[in-house]
């Protein structure tokens, strides 16, 4: 299982470089090609009114604009990625099987939504200029302040909407842990045999376990693993992450299949 998740773990990792890399690269061809079409308009050349070329200097003039602003998003997108890899990749992670999760979860929690309260209250002090009311806040000082207002590429300035828009997303998802492990504390662990086949769930482990009276046949195997389940060795089982959905489908293939061995 270990193995399984660190090997997902560097997927996402580099598929999260792969794409920064390709917004990155798609971003400066466009800023390239926007250059050049500036490159075509002389320096301080206005538009001219009432000229016959006036329709077609501003259709020139828009779609210069437009590719520009694609640069600028594709920047953006690589921004994201980039910060997602790193996020990734230096990320403690809290499993559910851990005894601590759910304390861990919490104080997670509560440090990601003092974050995002201070990003949404640093810029409302940077659109205001307001740096003595920035410096009250807690997190805030002086060279972060430097930084948050020295414009970037695009001239804006404070913490950028990515960055807000993923801190939140991973607000949703640790509140979604926590109530689904509260939710499993609750409830009464499944152990009940079907067709043979005794089907447990070990919350110790926090896994959903088919346990056969033998080597179940091919077939079946190959309805486990496409349903999410991993032969484990040490534990004799047949095994996913303890959820509805593990219980649904362990029930819908035990109950497809009589006389199991």
């Amino acid at each position: 299982m270990k193995h399984n998740f660190e090997e997902r773990r560097n997927n996402r990792i580099n598929y999260a470089h792969q794409r920064a890399a390709k917004s990155e690269a798609e971003a400066d061809r466009l800023y390239n090609v926007s250059n050049d079409m500036a490159s075509f308009i002389p320096l301080g050349q206005p538009i001219l009114i009432g000229h016959h070329s006036e329709k077609r200097d501003r259709r020139y003039r828009e779609r210069m604009r437009n590719v520009f602003g694609q640069s600028v998003a594709q920047r953006d997108k690589a921004a994201y990625y980039g910060e997602k890899a790193e996020s990734i990749e230096h990320n403690n992670a809290i499993f559910s099987d851990d005894p601590d999760a759910l304390e861990k979860l919490t104080e997670k929690l509560k440090t990601l939504q003092e974050l995002q309260e201070f990003m949404k209250a640093a810029n409302k002090c940077i659109k205001k200029n307001d740096k003595t009311a920035f410096l009250k806040l807690n997190r805030a000082t002086e060279p972060l302040w430097e930084k948050l207002t020295t414009p970037d590429y695009a001239n804006r300035t404070g913490f950028p909407s990515y960055k807000l828009t993923n801190n939140n997303a991973n607000i949703r998802r640790i509140a979604d842990r926590i109530a689904g492990l509260k939710k499993l504390e609750k409830k009464q662990a499944v152990d009940k045999t079907v067709n043979g086949v005794r089907i447990y769930e070990n919350k110790d482990a926090n896994r959903l376990q088919l346990i056969f009276k033998g080597k179940p046949y091919e077939d079946i195997r190959k309805q486990l693993k496409s349903s999410g389940f991993h032969w484990s060795p040490s534990e004799g089982a047949w095994q996913r992450h303890i959820s509805p959905n593990a219980l649904y489908s362990a029930e819908s293939i035990v109950r497809n299949f009589k006389d199991i061995a």
